[in-house]
This record gives structure tokens, sequence and C-alpha cells, in this order.
């Protein structure tokens, strides 16, 4: 919280002295500037490409009018902290995981339920509910990160052991860093609660039987792949890392400038479904290239599996938020038919 007040400070002096060394008379540039800032370090793959087909081409479009500055990833905003600096203005726009800023937002998390894609999201109704969870807590929700082919099948499930059916879930001992949660104790399973920065040694040294909740990509990215032997081949959820604004910060943007940002938004969502398909037709290649499995389960044993990710999940997230989660879950039932 100290870094964070610090940050606001040295913004705001930065501002100050920059307008303070104009000669009298100067006009002060009209051009806008928004802060933003990043969960994922700026070298990581998914932060260089929404910096190069998201922020860039704003920038391009919006010479003159306005530019995205970036302030940080999570070596300044550590990725617990970056929806409150979001909050409070520090920053401007922000990529966030959900699970980080969802007390600010009551609901925001059961987002990586819905089983749409983002750009069908924006036709049938769930977006807006979606932007109305955030503007609750003083957000302005602007999009999905990592938009995926066929809405809800960005996460898997590691394994070392190799289970075929329900019963063999009993006694396994899987890790989980926050959404997995639930899934793994209504399985039968043991949950071990892990940090991200935890899962490689926890792989490596046998600590658990597997991990539930990661994206492909990330796990190679990681290295764990070489260090699993077996991957659930039934993908779940959408990506919980979203583009999210503060929402003064962009009520007070002008209506053309909104328009410029979310209109680049909604082509970044479209045309960013093919680079996270063929990432993950990479990462598939990793891992069968370090020597491990993608297996299926037997049409019985894949419906209990995702009965216990989805229901429990569901149950999780009304029994935290209540009225708003389970108003989703009917608005997403009703988009089904």
């Amino acid at each position: 919280m100290k870094r964070l007040r610090f940050l606001m400070v040295m913004i705001c002096i930065s501002f100050f002295v920059v307008t303070a060394v104009l000669p009298a008379g100067t006009a002060v540039a009209k051009e806008i500037v928004l802060n933003y800032a990043t969960f994922l370090p700026k070298t990581h793959p998914e932060t260089v490409s929404l910096q190069k087909n998201l922020i860039d081409v704003i920038n391009e479009r919006g010479k003159g009018k306005v530019v995205f500055r970036y302030r940080g990833g999570p070596e300044t905003f550590p990725s617990s902290d970056i929806g409150d600096a979001l909050h409070k203005g520090i920053v401007d726009f922000a990529t966030a995981v959900v699970t980080y800023y969802q007390e600010l937002a009551p609901g925001v998390a059961a987002s990586r339920l819905s089983p749409f894609e983002a750009t069908v999201e924006r036709k049938n109704g769930v977006y807006d509910y979606i932007d109305m969870m955030h503007q609750k807590g003083g957000l302005k929700y602007m999009g999905r990160c990592n938009p995926c082919e066929g809405g809800d099948k960005y996460f898997y499930t590691y394994m070392n052991k190799k289970p075929m059916k329900p019963e063999d879930f009993k006694g396994l001992r899987i890790g989980a860093a926050g959404s997995g949660r639930p899934a793994v104790e209504a399985m039968g399973a043991g949950v071990v609660t892990l940090k991200l920065s935890e899962y490689y040694t926890a792989m490596e040294r046998n600590l658990v039987d597997g991990v539930i909740s990661v994206p492909l990509a990330a796990w190679v990215a990681w290295g764990i792949h070489e260090k699993t032997k077996y991957v659930i081949d039934h993908a779940f959820f959408q990506a919980t890392g979203l583009f999210v604004a503060n929402l003064k910060s962009w009520n007070k943007l002008p209506k053309d400038v909104q328009d410029l940002i979310m209109g680049r938004m909604i082509e970044f969502e479209g045309e960013a479904v093919a680079y996270e398909t063929r990432k993950e037709q990479e990462a598939r290649k990793a891992f069968v290239k370090a020597g491990a499995e993608f297996y299926q389960f037997s049409p019985e044993t894949r419906q209990w599996y995702y009965n216990k990710i989805y229901e429990s999940s569901w149950k999780h997230e009304i029994e935290r938020h209540g009225k708003i989660v389970s108003d989703f879950k009917a608005l997403l039932e009703k988009a089904k038919k």
C-alpha cells in the first residue's frame, strides 16, 4: 500500500514539474495521457501481444488525441494490489485477474464461467452484465485479454498420476491457487493451496499429484511441462485476465476517444482468438516433446468432471456474492436457448 501511495505522489509531481517549466503563454498539448499497468511482466508474451495489438494500435490511431503510457508490471504493482491501484486512480487502465479485485466488484470472478466467445458476449447481454458488476465497484470493463475459441476452453489440469474414473480422484493431492479449489474438493481429492510461484517445485518434488486451472501456454512458459506426465484434455473456464479501466477516468474521456479505445478493444477480441489458438497449439507441441501425454475420459467421466467443476464453482460464487451472481447465471442460461 505504501508503494501505491508513493507512485501516486510521483505521478502527480511529474505532471506539475512538466507544466511548471513551460514558457509563459505556451499552450499545453491537449493529447490525453492514460497510465496503464499489467499484472504480467512487460516482457511476458501476453503483455507483448497486448502492447503490440491493442495499445500500440490505439496510440497510432489516437495521435494528437490520446496516448497510453506504461507504468509497470508486477515489479511495480503486485498482482494482488493492481485492482486497488486501478480503483484509486493511480493508473487509469490495467490488465488484472478477477480473483485479485473481486472484493471491489463482487461477482466479477463468475465471468470465468461464461460459455460464450467474447464477440458473442457483446451481442447477448453478457458483456453488459459483466460491465455492470464492474461499475458497481467504480471500474469499467473493457474486454477479455485472452479471448478463447469456444469461450470457456482456457484452463487445464496437469497430473503426475493418471485418474481415469471418479473414484480415482479420491486421495489425490491436487494443487490450486484459487478458482480451482471448489472443483478439487467436489471431486473428492485433497486441496493443496499453492501460490503460482510454487507450482514448479510442487510438481518437481511430488508434493502434489497434480495442479488444476492453469492455461497450457503459462505452464510451458514456467517450464513445468518438463515435470508433468499427463494433461487431462478437457478444457474449462474463460481466461480470468481482463482489461479494465477506472470508471471516473473512463467517464472523463471525450466520446470520440472512448469510441476509439472501445472500437479497437472489440477488434482485438475478434483477432486475438486466432493468436490464442496458435499459442495453445505451440504449447501442446512443447508438452509432447517433453514426453507428456494428453488424455481424455470416457463420456460418462467427462460429464462427471465438468459437472464437478462448474456446479462447485457456481455454488461457491453464489454463496459468496448472492443475487448478483445467481442473476448472471440465469442470464447465461437464457442466452444458451
